[in-house]
């Protein structure tokens, strides 16, 4: 029987990251932590462009060297990025048990990997394919992006609030039921297209309206 990688969303809100490595990879991982909350730390001794805009924001802690097994103390998750291997495997051997890596070019060895996404704002797609074929996934999440545009930001961030409003206001659990179902009509979707959030939000007090009247 096959075995395969189980699915989860990290809260890394508050928790320590290490990535090892400066170049383009390392980029790439640090990138996707920026919003997470997490405390993040890079060492290399040398740092892309783009990393250092990092490091002038305050988005993240610069060690400016080569790594050393103590780096790893504290880190929930870590990142081995450099172009060589033997770092890499350097940095798994200094591991406790249960710290989580992520080995760039060894997938094999990591304990987690990282799949293509898109985001949207709170709405978040990911495709891997167990490391098979990285380039499909990055195909597909490309094909996502034009299905799947800039205006599910502001429709999922409207879901949200609604979705609030109507666990505070509405106390019928089939009528909330029914709410949540019909939030999903393509005409929020089209104000939220048209950037229209008078209407988006007029339609969804009609429709809490209308559902207490049904009730009533």
């Amino acid at each position: 029987m096959a075995e395969y990688s189980y699915p989860a969303m990290l809260q890394l809100k508050g928790r320590r990251c290490l990535v090892v490595g400066g170049g383009r990879v390392a980029e790439r991982k640090t990138t996707t932590l920026l919003n997470t909350g997490a405390f993040i730390t890079v060492v290399s001794p040398t740092l892309t462009e783009r990393l250092h805009t990092f490091v002038q924001a305050g988005r993240i802690e610069w060690r400016e060297k080569t790594f050393e097994p103590e780096d790893v103390q504290e880190a929930f998750l870590v990142f081995a990025a450099t172009d060589n291997s033997e770092v890499n495997v350097c940095v798994r051997e200094a591991l406790t048990p249960y710290q989580l890596i992520n080995i760039a070019d060894r997938p094999d060895a990591s304990t987690f990997t990282v799949p293509a996404q898109l985001r949207r704002g709170r709405l978040l797609m990911t495709v891997a394919t167990e490391g098979a074929s990285p380039g499909l996934a990055r195909k597909l999440v490309s094909e996502l992006g034009e299905a799947y545009d800039e205006t599910y930001e502001v429709y999922v961030d409207f879901l949200a609030e609604a979705r609030r409003i109507v666990l505070e206001q509405v106390e019928s659990p089939h009528q909330r039921r029914r709410l949540f179902k019909q939030l999903l009509d393509d005409d929020f979707l089209d104000d939220a297209r048209w950037q229209d959030t008078e209407r988006l939000w007029n339609r969804f007090w009609e429709l809490v309206s209308d559902n207490r009247g049904d009730d009533a």
